[in-house]
């Protein structure tokens, strides 16, 4: 289990926003500009990751993440990441636990364009539409970053419920 307090794992929006920089205006010109080719890079990527680790029918996992997560999570949990892999390993974890979150939470990715939140111009899960709190946002990737930091004995399975369980109820006051 993760218990690093410094990495909230979900954030919510709030009604507030203020003007963009210049910078954040160019970044998020950018950002979009790279939007479509992340996402379709995202079903190759994790297609190519469940081969590598030997999971058959890799060309369904978009289209059913939970089946893929019990083998993709006994895989993890031993798992030491050398640092020259550990790029390569949160990008496919990433996207991986976007897609388990989207598909539960009825969810999508997009950019978040809120400037007073942690993931401020980052690519993010959220606008979940099944009854879970409408303004819930996660970074999958931060998530997959602190997940691999985390020594081996990690349960992704675990992690992504206790995600899942955040974006369903109300943040603390």
């Amino acid at each position: 289990m993760l218990t690093d307090a410094r990495i909230p794992r979900v954030i919510y929006i709030g009604t507030r926003m203020r003007d963009f920089t210049s910078n954040e205006r160019q970044l998020l010109s950018d950002r979009k500009q790279q939007f479509e080719p992340f996402l379709e890079e995202m079903l190759p990527v994790l297609a190519d990751f469940a081969d590598r680790i030997g999971i058959e029918n890799s060309h369904l996992i978009a289209a059913d993440p939970d089946v893929f997560l019990p083998p993709i999570a006994e895989f993890m949990r031993e798992q030491m990441v050398a640092p020259n892999d550990r790029s390569w390993i949160v990008t496919r974890l990433g996207y991986f636990i976007g897609e388990v979150l989207n598909k539960r939470l009825g969810g999508c990715w997009f950019i978040n364009e809120w400037p007073e939140t942690r993931y401020f111009l980052h690519y993010v899960v959220g606008q979940f539409d099944d009854g879970s709190r409408p303004n819930a946002m996660v970074d999958p990737f931060e998530i997959a970053n602190a997940f691999v930091a985390a020594p081996p004995g990690r349960d992704l399975s675990k992690l992504i419920a206790e995600v899942e369980s955040a974006c369903r109820t109300h943040p603390r006051k």
